[in-house]
């Protein structure tokens, strides 16, 4: 065996979680479990090798990393001197888990993904889909894979990315998939835009992803498989063309149709449109006004649904480009640089009308947020203009002291509330108003006074805002979230049950970010104590967290191993402290 540059356990744990890509934060906690691991009177010098592997098995598995026992146990073998080989079964997780009060082992998210794809009947071959979805977001970056709120989340995830990119998204909806892995839909939804937003959606088209609908085989097994009478994948585009144009046949004339003028086909493979005459309105169209589906298929007096498959079908083949102009699909030639600022602002005040209009708002409010959006577009990008109209449309009923419910706006344009405050803090800085903000201690103020809070909770919530440092864990919290965070963790301190949902109808959090951000609190307090800026006598939780009351209630598992640090601090009060540099590593990076 090759001798390791730094032969010590610790050492070992460095080079395994590097040539394994293990995230700095799995190395971090799974340190401090081996120091904890190395005063137990039963664990001894010659096994705590296993012990350490074991023990970063467990940390892996709680953090969602798709690293398998088997590869740590040969990575750690390999660095060993002598002959003997390290081992990791379930039992061994179980023993080193019991000393460090892990209840149960925490299943492999191979496994969590295989599971809840059995409690929804998704076919195996779109699981193996899933799997690869996990493995390489793994492989691309471990950090997001770990810092997902949960790896059940993650393992909904990929299992919803890979139903959607094979067009079965219907079929294993978000919602189920939350039930089956016990989060719930927001949660599924938002962590598989993560993953996407990881992976890129070019490459989650490719044909690793894909299953093929006849033989629900991957497509890339499907195409070595295809007769010696089909045309050759290989042939040039313009036998591609006239094979896929099958039935429509050759364009008027009896030429072959050009990419510009061939025919688009329906699902069921008949023609549904000459093209030519789509890419000449858009051209003509563009840049005076947006050529949107519904502008060109009234200027064609023809269904939005043929012209849209038809405009779809010109953007697959590179003759148009599909960009957005704010929440508006705009369709423009191919050689067009994109959606220029006129046309977002266009799209943002129309958004803006149509908001006014549904929510009964007056004509001056209505003026005051239009007047924002041209200054707003200047300097900041619109992905959305549904998104930013909304937050116009909010700060100018603040600013005249109205009663606009930012709830109520975010759910007619399907978007998060939280939206709106991010874009409240994007205009306090794009445009020269000053707009009202509430204040986190406001809303727990607002939430005790409409769902009859106790005081004690009350005061308690506010507390933990003072005390609270978002440098800590976590930021970009809303002071909504922030607000109903607090809350509850000062209900589940005081063991007061609180309903998440009604939360947040009153403050307008999301109810899965109500729960981030009082992970973040949490392990901002923790911290706090941990390092002597918060005086162990001073809280009115400490007791309960030493007790273990309150570590099942709270936290995802970043959370929760924070919670267990403390715990070790607090029991360090009766002479086992950590030391200097143990503490240097649970305050660096998450």
């Amino acid at each position: 065996m090759s001798s390791s540059p730094d032969d010590t356990v610790e050492g070992r744990l460095a080079q395994v979680g590097e040539q394994l890509q293990i995230p700095n934060n799995t190395l971090q906690i799974t340190q401090v479990r081996l120091n904890q691991l190395s005063n137990e009177p039963d664990v001894d010098a010659d096994s705590l090798d296993n012990v350490a592997a074991a023990a970063l098995a467990l940390s892996s598995r709680e953090d969602g990393l798709p690293v398998s026992e088997h590869d740590i146990a040969k990575a750690w073998s390999e660095l060993l001197e002598s002959d003997g080989d390290i081992a990791i079964s379930h039992q061994q997780l179980e023993a080193v888990g019991s000393y460090l009060d892990i209840d149960d082992v925490p299943p492999h998210p191979d496994a969590l993904v295989q599971g809840f794809s059995e409690a929804v009947d998704m076919p195996e071959e779109l699981v193996n889909v899933g799997h690869r979805i996990l493995h390489d977001a793994f492989e691309a970056d471990p950090t997001v894979v770990s810092g997902g709120p949960s790896p059940a989340a993650t393992a909904g995830a990929v299992l919803s990315l890979a139903a959607i990119v094979n067009g079965e998204g219907e079929n294993y909806d978000q919602d189920t998939l939350g039930q089956a892995s016990g989060t719930n839909e927001v949660t599924v939804r938002n962590r598989a835009h993560e993953l996407k937003d990881l992976l890129g959606e070019d490459r989650l088209q490719r044909d690793r992803y894909r299953v093929a609908p006849e033989t629900d085989a991957p497509d890339e097994a499907a195409a070595t498989e295809a007769s010696a009478d089909e045309p050759d994948p290989t042939d040039s585009e313009s036998d591609e063309q006239s094979t896929a144009a099958d039935g429509a046949g050759t364009a008027e004339g009896g030429t072959e149709a050009s990419p510009d003028t061939e025919t688009a086909a329906d699902d069921d493979g008949g023609a549904v449109a000459d093209t030519e005459k789509y890419v000449e309105t858009v051209t003509s169209m563009y840049p005076d006004e947006l050529p949107t589906t519904t502008g060109v298929a009234d200027a064609h007096e023809e269904s939005e649904e043929t012209v849209g498959d038809a405009l779809e079908h010109l953007a697959d083949n590179g003759t148009l480009q599909r960009k957005r102009a704010g929440s508006v699909v705009v369709w423009i030639p191919a050689e067009q640089d994109g959606v220029g600022t006129d046309l977002t602002v266009d799209a943002v005040e129309t958004e803006v009308d149509a908001l006014v209009e549904e929510l009964g708002i007056g004509a001056s409010t209505r003026l005051l947020a239009r007047g924002m959006v041209s200054d707003a577009v200047d300097d900041v990008d619109v992905e959305d203009a549904a998104q930013l109209a909304g937050a116009t449309v909010v700060a100018a009923s603040r600013m005249e002291d109205g009663d606009v419910d930012a709830v109520e706006v975010a759910d007619r344009r399907e978007f998060p509330p939280r939206v709106l405050a991010q874009w409240l803090d994007t205009l306090d800085e794009a445009v020269d108003v000053e707009i009202p903000r509430r204040e986190p201690g406001e809303i727990v103020d607002d939430l005790a006074s409409e769902l009859g809070i106790s005081e004690e909770i009350r005061e308690e919530s506010r507390r933990s805002l003072e005390r609270y440092d978002p440098t800590e864990s976590g930021t970009g919290y809303t002071a909504a979230e922030l607000g109903a965070g607090a809350v509850v963790f000062a209900a589940t301190v005081n063991g007061t049950q609180l309903d998440i949902a009604s939360l947040g109808e009153v403050s307008g959090a999301d109810p899965n970010y109500i729960t981030d951000a009082m992970n973040s609190i949490v392990v901002s307090l923790c911290l706090g104590l941990v390092r002597g800026d918060i005086d162990y006598a001073d809280c009115a939780w400490t007791t309960d967290l030493l007790e273990s009351e309150l570590s099942p209630d709270i936290g995802d598992s970043y959370t929760g191993r924070v919670i267990a640090l403390a715990k070790t601090y607090t029991a360090g009060r009766e002479g086992r402290h950590i030391d200097d540099s143990t503490l240097d590593v649970v305050l660096g990076e998450e």
